[in-house]
């Protein structure tokens, strides 16, 4: 696969040929619809950073970084709207009084909270890619915890979770293993 090459339609063909649902305003979709994006939990820019480049094509020939770029774990549909609205932007906790969308995500300049039925989504994605990939952690490992324990792995991230298994090879273990999230820690390597 070529990193970034066409991440919607790795996911749509792969993982959603049925169509599905967008995670954060959990609209239905068939493939082909054009409204909407794969988003990159693991922001495409922080990978560019952390392989010191300024572009894909740059980073392309980079050890690692065409697995870690296509990893589908870290890939969701989501509507373009939301795209340009999480674009920049890190994931936290925001205060009440925060801008809110009609999806229930709060956002604010740089920071960006997903609505509570995503939120355990975005900390599995999250700290699936800060351990399978040893990229580093952006936001608590509390906050993540605790967005996972609120938001458990649903039927939907199972079948999900399990798609992406065959495609590519390996599963998401805090989806696979829930428990394992309290169990970690913020320590490098752990």
């Amino acid at each position: 696969m070529a990193a970034f090459a066409d991440p919607l339609e790795l996911l749509v063909n792969r993982v959603y040929s049925n169509g599905g649902t967008t995670l954060y305003c959990q609209s239905e979709f068939d493939p082909g619809d054009r409204r909407i994006r794969a988003d990159s939990i693991y922001s495409s820019n922080l990978l560019l950073r952390h392989f010191g480049c300024i572009t894909a094509r740059q980073c392309a020939s980079k050890p690692g970084f065409n697995e870690v770029a296509d990893d589908l774990h870290n890939l969701y549909p989501i509507q373009r709207s939301v795209e340009i609205d999480r674009r920049g932007s890190q994931f936290g906790d925001l205060p009440p009084d925060s801008r809110e969308s009609d999806c229930g995500y709060q956002m604010s300049f740089q920071t960006f909270e997903p609505p509570d039925h995503a939120k355990g989504n975005v900390a599995r994605a999250m700290l699936y890619m800060h351990r399978q990939h040893s990229l580093p952690l952006v936001g608590t490992m509390e906050m993540y915890q605790r967005w996972h324990r609120l938001d458990p792995p649903d039927d939907n991230e199972i079948a999900r979770n399990r798609a992406i298994g065959r495609i590519q090879g390996n599963t998401n273990p805090y989806i696979d293993n829930p428990d394992l999230v309290d169990r970690l820690s913020n320590l490098p390597g752990r």
